[in-house]
């Protein structure tokens, strides 16, 4: 019976039906696409994970080490299974150079901002893997390129790379790209090149510098944080001179590309299923209000609201179930396109059948949740009775008193004061859906743009700057300091350089609320702290103040205000918390205090540079790096960023896109879908401005003035939202993540996108309804009055 009804309704009006339609299917795609994503993230780096075994704590550390005590140190810790040493030569971008097989054209990774490591594959822990997650075997002579650089060059196998040094010039043939377990993100800031063994032997020693991943694993990989505690207060002063890393951070790190992808679709397509509901109601009440005489006949008759209500239920039941096996074939492709990241960051994994099943009952979940919906509108039929029905014609929508202001207002259009009496009804849905469409627009766009900002440095424990030079711990530490010291005052005083701040980083210890040591990295200077973004309190100005990065003070359990005791050469020092700031960089475990802390070694100088009047800017960079030799890293810091969360930015870049695309065509439907169910609801009161004389011209104007208002208001407040809560959302999901961002405010966005988002939306809303209003210019006015 009820396929009888769709099928006579749809011979009067399909493209309601269609447009319906084609909702559900969307609701339900995004809801298992991001199902599916998000399966897809974390079974695939579990799946890389279990080949590629990468450490559960990783210290990094540049110049020579003691193994024996590295060992004696694991043998000794309980929980501790097994352990290595992985050597790497670390060398800069500017010694590799690219020969294109093709073309014979050549290029260098000098602008890789990444640390480049060459090394050799281990055995059984911390394996690089090919696309098919299998271990990697290079031959003598050949390279193995990692796949998060294609994104920036475009090697390919059979290209040639020649590493080039005062000592060294070795040519590889790129033979395989790396799938890395553990360096797979651009926000790791290294990577690492495979070579053979024979060839590393050969290099090591003769180029480069070393450097060496003490590697550990454990019973539980959750006691990595308490094992590096106790590495780092050793009595044996064992290696630390590098960043530390626990495997969850690794994981975070790995994942975080592709799970802010499926946050942002996940936020589409909630979006989408409330606009879906709001579709639904409008539509339901709409069929109900052109049934009304058939509704209040057979509740005359005696026939139950339920059974009354059933016959509306059928229908959208067969158009759900359609929906739901639509959206759910149509969710598959979806993922393999949204998912393309992952299979080139992690390699080719196979989704088990359960995972299938799973999100077959998400689209289950979706057609139960709308087909409640659908019943709770529907319960407006009992609050209707037959005398309402059939002899006052009272409807199924609010009532309100129609109350004339037309005469009021002499100076406006007739057509326009017109438009506002007859449209103060039933256009709640324009502007919910261009209130929503704006955000979905909106908010990914400005998330991009505040990550891609230059300001997004003090999110990552850095003052605004234009340049950063790092001197990095090694021999001849102070000489580099102090030749880029100098180096810098000479711009200043030419000019080129408007000022410079000199940050020093040491490493420390500090107590926890429960009295346990901790390791503490702390930058230290006159203007250590300034210029970052604050959580609570404010930057350290006293010696005996000190500022922690927001995970640093969950871990020692400190809050702004407390004291916190910091231990130097087994001295104890008392020091106030000015404050807590965000920071992703170090594990986002730092501290920034203005006491210089004089008997400690330093590990690494941070000079935070100003341009003054340089012209070409890049070039003189350059000329730094050149002047400042290896050891100095000089970066520009919009570059820095930008290839730092590169990754991440283009996937966001590439959510923010389908985002804009999707907000258009759901305006594009819902407006077709408005203006149909309008017309055939107040197809009498048109045919009767038709029949009295009135324009084609003059209709069209009356309808169109109030979906323009009504779309307009929904564009406003969808701006002002986003601007107010729109940082809000996002700050929750980034302190999800625990890297060390909880609250984040969106960059200021260029006044042209405040013009040119709302003209591109109503754009669109004043074409469609364009096209759907001609169907009033061929209405046969006759019909509506042959009863």
């Amino acid at each position: 019976m009820y396929l009888k009804l769709l099928k006579n309704d749809l011979k009067k009006n399909p493209g309601k039906h269609l447009i319906l339609l084609l909702f559900m299917s969307l609701s339900v795609t995004l809801a298992v696409s991001v199902f599916l994503m998000l399966v897809k993230v974390f079974t695939s780096i579990s799946s890389m994970y279990e080949t590629a075994n990468p450490p559960h704590f990783l210290q990094m550390h540049k110049g020579e080490i003691v193994e024996e005590d590295i060992d004696a140190f694991n043998r000794s810790y309980p929980g501790a299974v097994h352990w290595q040493n992985v050597p790497m030569i670390d060398v800069y971008g500017d010694t590799l150079t690219v020969l294109k097989k093709e073309d014979s054209k050549e290029y260098s990774l000098e602008d890789c901002r990444i640390d480049i490591s060459l090394v050799k594959q281990n055995d059984t822990y911390d394996v690089l893997l090919d696309e098919e997650r299998n271990t990697l075997n290079i031959k003598q002579g050949e390279i193995g390129v990692p796949v998060i650089l294609l994104e920036q060059y475009p090697i390919e196998k059979g290209d040639e790379i020649v590493l080039k040094t005062e000592n060294v010039e070795k040519h590889f043939a790129v033979t395989e790209y790396v799938y890395d377990g553990q360096m797979n993100s651009t926000m790791c800031s290294s990577t690492r090149f495979l070579i053979s063994e024979e060839d590393f032997t050969e290099l090591f020693g003769k180029t480069g510098e070393i450097e060496y991943l003490i590697e550990v694993y454990f019973q539980d990989p959750k006691m990595a944080a308490d094992y590096q505690n106790a590495y780092e207060q050793s009595e044996k002063n064992l290696p630390k001179e590098g960043q530390a890393v626990t495997y969850t951070l690794i994981f975070l790190l790995s994942a975080l590309t592709d799970i802010m992808t499926a946050i942002v679709f996940f936020l589409v397509g909630i979006l989408l299923i409330v606009i879906a509901m709001i579709s639904l109601r409008y539509t339901i009440l709409a069929k109900m209000e052109e049934d009304i005489k058939e509704i209040g006949t057979m509740k005359a008759m005696g026939i139950p609201q339920r059974g009354i209500g059933n016959l509306y239920l059928g229908e959208i039941r067969i158009l759900m179930g359609i929906g739901c096996v639509t959206g759910y074939a149509a969710a598959l492709p979806a993922v393999a396109f949204l998912s393309d990241h992952m299979s080139r960051t992690f390699g080719k994994c196979k989704t088990e059948p359960g995972v299938y099943i799973a999100a077959a009952g998400i689209s289950t979940l979706v057609y139960g949740i709308i087909l409640l919906f659908t019943r709770k509108v529907l319960g407006r039929l009992r609050k209707v009775t037959v005398v309402d029905i059939l002899v006052t014609e009272r409807g199924f929508g609010k009532e309100r008193k129609a109350k004339s202001s037309i005469h009021t207002a002499r100076r406006l259009p007739t057509n326009f004061l017109i438009a506002i009496q007859e449209g103060k009804n039933g256009y709640g849905i324009i502007f919910s859906l261009l209130l929503i469409v704006t955000m979905l627009v909106t908010i990914p766009y400005r998330m991009v743009q505040t990550m891609e900002d230059k300001e997004f440095s003090t999110y990552m424990g850095s003052a605004i700057c234009d340049v950063m030079i790092e001197i990095e711990k090694g021999e001849g530490l102070q000489e580099r300091k102090e030749a880029a010291e100098t180096l810098l005052c000479r711009e200043k005083e030419a000019g080129y350089v408007a000022d410079f701040t000199v940050l020093q980083r040491v490493r420390l210890q500090a107590k926890d609320s429960e009295g346990k040591m901790q390791g503490i990295h702390i930058d230290t200077g006159n203007e250590a702290g300034k210029g970052i973004q604050y959580l609570w309190g404010k930057e350290p100005v006293q010696e005996t103040e000190l500022a922690l990065s927001v995970l640093m003070a969950e871990e020692l359990g400190k809050e702004e205000g407390d004291t916190i005791t910091i231990v130097r050469n087994g001295k104890a020092q008392e020091f106030s918390i000015s404050g807590v700031y965000q920071d992703v960089t170090s594990g986002g475990r730092t501290a920034k205090a203005v006491c210089d802390f004089p008997d400690m070694e330093a590990e690494q100088y941070a000079f935070l540079v100003h341009y003054g009047k340089m012209a070409e800017r890049e070039k003189q960079i350059v000329i730094w790096r050149e002047q400042l030799g290896s050891g100095c890293v000089v970066e520009n810091m919009e570059e820095f960023i930008g290839q730092t969360l590169g990754g991440v930015t283009a996937q966001l870049r590439q959510a923010s896109n389908a985002a804009f695309v999707i907000g258009i065509c759901l305006i594009a439907m819902i407006i077709l879908l408005f203006m149909q169910l309008r017309i055939v609801r107040e197809g009498r009161t048109l045919a009767t401005k038709k029949a009295i004389g009135i324009s084609f011209w003059d209709i069209r104007r009356q309808e169109l003035y109030p979906i323009l208002l009504a779309g307009a208001l929904g564009v406003v407040m969808g701006m002002i939202l986003t601007g107010t809560v729109g940082d809000k959302a996002i700050s929750v999901i980034f302190a999800m993540t625990g890297l060390g961002l909880k609250q984040i405010k969106f960059a200021a966005m260029p006044l042209y996108m405040y013009v040119f988002i709302p003209f591109l939306l109503l754009a669109m809303l004043t074409f469609v309804t364009e096209i759907s209003l001609r169907k009033i210019r061929t209405m046969p006015v006759a019909e509506y009055f042959s009863e």
